[in-house]
């Protein structure tokens, strides 16, 4: 009996991780893996984008069984509402994610490296003064301010990133900008496809 439920067992385990490895947020994990000996800055990024998608299904996870607790005395019915409730929003949040990663490459693509540069320098200045208008003065920073200054940082960080490797022909780790984006997009289809 033993010998006939293990293979059943294995059968049931390998759909399972199968299952898990299709999810989108499974693919930007893997992505964020795939990069980090190469472009760690990059890798940097879609953990944090991923973990940004972790901390918004768990908070709406928490506010769907908050919501329905009183609803469900024992609780188990609420928290299998939240529970699903937060894989929807993981996996919407990350699909978005991905989404928005393909629309970024094809934008780079259609514009060039000199655009990008100058619409990333713009997108930090932007960040910047959005950051310093969010932070108040004497006051400990509240939640939205620390979102600002974060994305302010990340994104002075990227414009430093991206003027040392494409905009300085005479540094030494200078990359062609064009052939990355292709690369970075072929990269792309082929973690979305599951390659």
């Amino acid at each position: 009996m033993i010998r006939g439920f293990l293979p059943r067992l294995k059968s049931i385990a390998n759909a399972v991780s199968r299952f898990v490895l299709e999810t989108q947020i499974a693919r930007l994990a893997v992505m964020t893996a795939k990069l980090w000996p190469r472009v760690r800055l990059l890798s940097l990024l879609l953990a944090l984008l991923a973990l940004g998608c972790l901390l918004l299904a768990g908070l709406s996870a928490q506010t769907v069984f908050t919501t329905l607790s009183p609803a469900s005395p024992s609780g188990i019915g609420a928290g299998i509402v939240a529970g699903i409730a937060g894989l929807v929003v993981l996996e919407l949040c990350a699909f978005t994610t991905i989404a928005g990663i393909e629309a970024v490459l094809q934008l780079a693509h259609d514009f060039g490296r000199h655009r990008v540069g100058v619409l990333l320098a713009l997108a930090t200045v932007l960040a910047a003064v959005a950051a310093m208008r969010a932070v108040p003065g004497a006051d400990a920073p509240t939640t939205e301010g620390a979102a600002a200054l974060g994305v302010a940082a990340l994104l002075l960080a990227m414009t430093g990133w991206f003027q040392r490797t494409y905009r300085r022909p005479a540094r030494g780790g200078f990359r062609d900008f064009h052939v990355d984006v292709v690369d970075a997009r072929h990269f792309l289809a082929r973690s979305v496809h599951g390659a």
